[in-house]
This record gives C-alpha cells, structure tokens and sequence, in this order.
C-alpha cells in the first residue's frame, strides 16, 4: 500500500472504498485516515470523535472543505464485493466511489500536493471529513462540528455535480396534518367521517401556492406523500393523518409555510421535520466567484439536500467529481478523468479564493 506522499488521488480512492463505513461504522477508515495525513507531516490533523479536519495555514480568511466518509448500504444486486475497487474502463466501481469517496479522495488529494508545494494561503484552507450524512440522524458530524468550530468564512461541499458549481439547494420541511372524526359502527355512525374531512383539506391544499421563487431553485413545492386512517372496514375512522413533504426556498421560511396551512385547512398541524433548511449563495461573492471563473461553468441550484443545511449562514457551494445519477445505484462508479480534474479543480478554486480576499 502506497503512502499519502506518493499515492494518486485513483489509488486513494481505492483505499478509501476498501473499508465498509457504512454510518455510524465509519471508524477503522478515519483512523487509517488520520494516521496518513498526520504520518505525511504536511498538514495538521484534528480529531472530534469519528470527524477529521485537516489545515493547511492559519487565521482569517478561513476556507473550509468538506465532505462525508459514510456511505450508504450496498445493492444486493452489486456485481461481486462492494468493498473492492475495480478499475474498468476509465472508472471506478465500488460503493462510495461517487457519493462521495470521490470527493473526499480529490479535495484531500489537493491539500497535500499544494501544502507539498510550498503554497502558503494567507489564510487557512481546511478540510473536513464527517461522519453520518447519509443517515439524515442525530450523530450527524457537521452538525456536530458546527458546535465546537469557528464560522468559516466561506465552504465547499463536495457532492456529486460533475464540477459544476451549485449555489442553492432546496430544505426540506415534512408537516403532518390530523383531521378527527366520530368513530364508531360505519352502519350506524353519521357524524364527521375523518377521511372524508381529510380529503376536503386535500382539496384546498392543491390551492396552497408560494410566489416567491429563488433564482436556481424555483419556488416551493408541497406534495402530500402518505396517508393513513381508519382501523376497519366496517368502522366509521376517528382519525386521519398525511404526511407533506415541503421543498423549501430561502425565501420562504418555514414558519410562514407552517402558518399559512394552519390558516387555510383549520386542522392539527404539527412538524414532523424541520432540520434541513434551504440554502443559497450570493452569486457576487468572492467564492462563487472564484468557482465560476476556474470552472467556467454557471452556477445552478439543486432540489435535493446534503450537509450544506448545517453550512446555511456560511456562503458556500457544492461541487464535486462525478454525477449524481450514480450515486448509491447497484454498481456505483465514477470516471477517474472526472477525479483527476477535481484534484486540479480545487487547487485552481483555492487559489483564486485567496487571491480575491487578499484584494
């Protein structure tokens, strides 16, 4: 096995596919992890239970990486071991190697050849490797973070994008309604009926709307998505629930959302879900700036979520090597041309970041 002083982001990707960190289960690669990087002498290491951050310079401004080192369990229709790199084509296969070890490999890969170069920031340029994104639980690890760290002044998150730089994500605000009714023999009972009273409400949220739109994101979107009442055929149902699943805009808060339902359907409404905020970055700062002009790519908004929400009042965007379409399929892979490019990618953003702040 290769050292981190002479391996290719290819071969560090591989290493890190190897080892099954699923969330909660992401221990033996951060401590393999952390042993490298720190044996390397090149950039200093931090250690807050199964979360790695690594520096490179000191003080203000502070740029922060970061992506996670769980994954998602395997397919059982994945060809052979998971958790064994396979090098095919012009990709790699395994679980993670997209969503998003890849990104981990690329951005990790980029601090150590620039700290390996000489290259002083005027600042401080980090990475963070966190634990638990996939799993959407408590031992969240940018959350975590966010509770024991400085604010950064400015963030990328390394998803999936194909290096195209995203400056909006929607949230994602999950309401359930309640309607009641009477209950009792469906042959005998007349009064309320607690399905027909939901359905009445259904019909008037079709007409719930939001004008507000955001830029790279559109406008929010509700969409009740299950619903559940009655205990049997032949009882008159007392209760009926639905879940919403709302995505959100920064332009909308969630309290107006929850607000404007409890007005117009005059039921029980109560929040189900609420931590993952929508998010948005100024096209004009100097981050944003610095993606466009290295990747010239525009910036573009994403209607699904990543650990960006716990990075909602740091101006930040998501960018990463390879594309979303393969993450957590049966055969996840990704191009090792689109890994190597990330490598050079984050070097040229790093750059010029620090460069604009220096102005």
């Amino acid at each position: 096995m290769s050292t981190l002083n002479d391996i290719s982001v290819t071969g560090l990707l591989k290493e890190l596919i190897r080892y099954p960190s699923l969330s909660t289960q992401e221990k033996g690669l951060v401590d393999w992890l952390e042993a490298q990087v720190a044996a390397t002498g090149l950039l200093d290491v931090e250690r807050h239970q199964d979360n790695l951050i690594f520096h490179l310079g000191s003080g203000r401004p502070w740029l922060l990486l970061n992506s996670h080192s769980d994954v998602v369990p395997p397919s059982a229709r994945h060809v052979g071991n998971p958790f064994e790199p396979v090098e095919r084509d012009g990709r790699i296969y395994g679980r993670g190697s997209t969503d998003a070890k890849g990104s981990v490999s690329s951005m990790l890969k980029a601090l150590l050849d620039l700290a390996r170069s000489g290259y002083d920031p005027g600042g401080r340029v980090s990475l963070a490797v966190t634990v638990c994104e996939e799993s959407a639980g408590e031992n969240n690890g940018m959350e975590y973070l966010r509770g024991i760290i400085e604010r950064p002044d400015a963030a990328l998150v390394g998803e999936p994008t194909m290096l195209h730089p995203c400056a909006a994500q929607k949230g994602l605000l999950i309401l359930k309604l309640q309607t009641e009714g009477e209950a009792g023999h469906a042959a005998r009972v007349t009064g309320p009926n607690a399905i027909y009273e939901m359905a009445h409400r259904l019909e008037t949220m079709k007409t719930i709307t939001f004008p507000e739109e955001n830029p790279f994101i559109g406008n929010t979107r509700i969409t009740p998505t299950t619903i559940e009442g009655g205990t049997a055929r032949n009882a008159h149902p007392d209760s009926c629930t639905i879940y919403v699943d709302i995505r959100t805009i920064p332009e909308v808060p969630n309290k107006q959302i929850i607000e404007r339902f409890r007005k117009e359907l005059d039921l029980a409404v109560s929040v189900h879900s609420d931590r993952f905020v929508s998010t948005s970055t100024d096209p004009d700062h100097p981050v944003a700036r610095a993606v466009t002009e290295v990747t010239g790519n525009p910036l573009f908004g994403s209607p699904t979520t990543s650990d960006w929400v716990f990075l909602s009042d740091v101006p930040t965007i998501k960018i990463g090597p390879g594309d979303s379409s393969d993450s957590h399929t049966a055969n996840e892979s990704i191009a090792v041309e689109q890994l190597e490019k990330a490598v050079k990618t984050y070097q040229q953003i790093i750059r010029r970041y620090f460069e604009m702040m220096r102005r």
